[in-house]
């Protein structure tokens, strides 16, 4: 396909269920359609609707799917859709994640039910989407396959076991893709820290977020927590020719939290 029709899946491309706030799939979404990404918003959430009206807002073109990634039926279902709208496929970005009160347990307290649950959709939600995209993106001429992982993946937060197990297998996934599609298709994953999103502000009044985000910030090398949007530049990058020799990587976005020595003398 030629760069006048770039085809991009995001899922988890909802904004915000807070009155459409920050997520890290809606700023890709509308990041991807600035650089003249054609869009499919895929979501369980309604508020994949409001990431298409700030796309069409903006001049872009996009289109809201309501599905779940965890339903082999439903995801051919959309890629079919995405075939018939837009003629291909050019850019898949796996997005979703689950969270839940009950997976903030570690391996010997959390639930058999809550365990699989939650592989279910961090990694055989992203195993479906690449199983069944990559034949449209091989047929469009080749592109790009983005994971969202996290620094979870390669530190362990206490009782977070799940978590950081199913994102340490969202990398394994790329670099396995990496070898057994290139050239025609590159894959990289992005590992953020700590990212500003609506979802996580749990009812905070604006005072006790601004003070929840400088508590944070302190374990963060640039005294400051991550946006949306410096995530949804690195997937740019990923997704252009500008990172044309660039597969199987995990690329970390946390400023530096990963390499820093918090002691104190």
């Amino acid at each position: 396909m030629g760069s006048d029709k770039k085809v991009a899946i995001v899922t988890g491309g909802a904004m915000g269920y807070k009155a459409g706030g920050n997520s890290i799939g809606g700023a890709v979404s509308i990041r991807l359609a600035k650089d003249g990404h054609k869009i499919v918003v895929v979501d369980l959430g309604e508020m994949g609707q409001r990431t298409v009206e700030i796309i069409k807002e903006n001049g872009g073109e996009a289109v809201f799917i309501k599905a779940d990634v965890t339903k082999t039926d439903e995801v051919q279902k959309l890629l079919q859709e995405t075939k018939k709208l837009y003629g291909g496929l050019t850019c898949l970005v796996n997005c979703v994640a689950r969270y839940s009160p009950g997976m903030a347990k570690n391996v010997a307290e959390i639930s058999e039910e809550e365990w699989n649950e939650t592989l279910e959709v961090n990694l055989n939600g992203y195993f479906k989407m690449c199983k069944y995209s990559i034949p449209l993106i091989l047929e469009s001429g080749g592109g790009t396959i983005i994971s969202i992982s996290s620094i979870e993946s390669f530190i362990s937060l206490p009782n977070f076991s799940v978590y950081s197990v199913s994102k340490a297998a969202i990398d394994a996934l790329t670099r396995t893709m990496a070898v057994d599609f290139a050239p025609k298709i590159r894959s990289n994953s992005v590992i953020p820290g700590f990212v500003k999103i609506a979802n996580s502000e749990n009812n905070r009044t604006p005072e006790q977020l601004e003070a929840w985000y400088k508590d944070v910030a302190k374990q963060y090398p640039m005294r400051r927590v991550c946006e949306v949007e410096e995530i949804a530049n690195v997937v740019s990058f990923l997704a252009s020719d500008q990172s044309s020799y660039i597969n199987g990587q995990s690329i970390v976005v946390d400023g530096g939290k990963t390499i820093a020595d918090t002691h104190e003398f």
